[in-house]
């Protein structure tokens, strides 16, 4: 029990470290695209608004702030796009926050028309800046800062708008519209491109880890079927000696002049036959969901033939054994696995109740299809109980296999049906089958190697012999 934790603690760091990795990749993928597109589109058209407000008039100083700005920019943007650096890409990013509030006091401020543009590069930092995750909120604080700043200087010269795009008037200049319609529309397609980048990743991360965990599922797929198959085959070979030591441990105790030799060979013959019930079991668990062999069935003459083959166990341990309901009832189904997983129920049902009780087993029809409900007077089971009895070799009796459940659920589940289990400590328990009337396999398909694994030899055994335990 204490190794369990360390295990699943270890694989889920080595999960997370897998999809670190993937992110890592593609956000490198997108920012290398980004800074690409702000090198070929981005720095042009500041270039352009350089070239526009210094032919239209504005001051040396301001023209040469801002060109220093834009020149340092696309020169580190020029080298980020040859050398894919993680320092680089830092360092860009926040010179180019530098830069652009340097641009934004040049060009006016908070009034200035290249203010939109900012909405890219907030949008690119929270995508692109997450290792280490302070990053991301250092390049909002300095988002924040330079805002704050512009607000605090919007009453000095910095905020005033330079000659060629303050306004004459009240209308607004002409060189003041083209900047913030080129700005708004650059704006735009930079957010709708980060939005498609972000997509495109998505879909290839998810695509990625789709097929990994396919190609998981399919190894263990076949390891698990190839564990299975031996073990079935183990399972089968052991099923002959089994036999014989019963048989002749059975014998031998019949004809020994010992008292003390006699009971031992009983005690033999016993536990052979314990043994021999868990090979039963797992070899019933193991091929369970071969084919359905399809024909009209009716549920209450299934239930009449278990009552009258189980009639002399139950007489033995006290209880009537009660069928009613709905004769005529008619369903697609396979007769054969249907009356294998209610000898299951109904077995256990005879043995969780006492003496003096009656297992009443019920038939009827509901809308989309039948129920078959096997109710006991026996001592219910606890929630907690309740919530593991479906799971494999899970029991609360003393030489029960824990099988016989789940057998049971797995073929009501191959004909399309539902098993549910309704029980209380000290009121009893009601299993109940619900079936349609055409039975339509489910997911949980057959293996179509068991058919080989079992090989010609392989006759199924009697009903009873094959019951599980709960």
């Amino acid at each position: 029990m204490g190794s369990a934790r360390p295990a699943t603690t270890t694989r889920e760091l080595q999960q997370r470290a897998r999809f670190d990795a993937l992110r890592r990749r593609v956000i490198d993928e997108m920012g290398l695209a980004a800074a690409r597109w702000r090198l070929t589109w981005i720095l042009p058209f500041n270039v352009l608004v350089l070239l526009l407000l210094v032919v239209r008039g504005e001051s040396g100083a301001r023209a040469t702030v801002q060109a220093i700005a834009v020149a340092t920019t696309g020169a580190l943007f020029a080298a980020r796009t040859f050398w894919n650096s993680r320092a680089l890409k830092v360092t860009t990013f926040f010179v180019g926050i530098a830069s652009y509030f340097v641009v934004l006091g040049a060009t006016g401020g908070l009034a200035s028309p290249l203010l939109v543009t900012g909405a890219v590069m907030i949008a690119a930092s929270a995508i692109t800046l997450t290792d280490p995750s302070w990053l991301r909120r250092a390049a909002f604080a300095g988002f924040l800062l330079g805002f704050v700043v512009l607000a605090l200087l919007s009453r000095t010269s910095i905020g005033e708008l330079p000659a060629p795009l303050a306004s004459a008037g009240s209308v607004a200049s002409p060189e003041f519209v083209c900047i913030a319609l080129g700005a708004a529309v650059f704006a735009m397609i930079g957010v709708y491109r980060t939005g498609c980048a972000m997509t495109c990743g998505y879909e290839r991360a998810a695509l990625e880890l789709a097929e990994r965990r396919e190609e998981l599922c399919s190894e263990n797929e076949g390891r698990t079927r190839a564990l299975e198959g031996i073990a079935a085959r183990l399972a089968h070979e052991v099923k002959n000696p089994l036999a014989a030591i019963k048989g002749l441990s059975a014998h031998m105790a019949r004809n020994a002049a010992d008292p003390k030799s006699a009971e031992r060979l009983a005690i033999v013959a016993a536990e052979a036959d314990r043994l021999q019930s868990i090979v039963e079991g797992f070899l019933s668990f193991s091929r369970g969901l071969d084919d359905l062999t399809l024909a009209p069935t009716k549920p209450h003459e299934v239930a009449r033939e278990l009552a009258v083959l189980l009639e002399l166990r139950a007489e033995e341990a006290g209880v009537t054994l009660e069928v009613s309901g709905d004769a005529a009832l008619e369903l697609d189904a396979d007769a054969r696995k249907l009356r294998q997983a209610l000898l299951n129920i109904v077995l256990n049902a005879v043995q969780a109740s006492p003496r003096g009780a009656a297992v009443r087993i019920q038939v009827a029809r509901e809308c989309a299809g039948a129920r078959v409900s096997v109710r006991d007077e026996g001592a219910g089971m606890t929630p907690e109980v309740l919530d593991r009895i479906h799971k494999p070799y899970f029991t609360t009796k003393e030489g029960g296999t824990g099988l016989g459940v789940a057998v049971a659920r797995g073929l009501v589940e191959q004909h399309g049906g539902r098993l549910d289990i309704e029980s209380a400590a000290g009121k009893g328990t009601t299993v109940t089958i619900r079936l349609p009337l055409k039975a339509k396999p489910c997911a949980l398909l057959p293996n179509p190697a068991r058919a080989v694994e079992r090989g010609p030899e392989s006759v199924d055994e009697p009903e009873p012999a094959r019951a599980g335990a709960r």
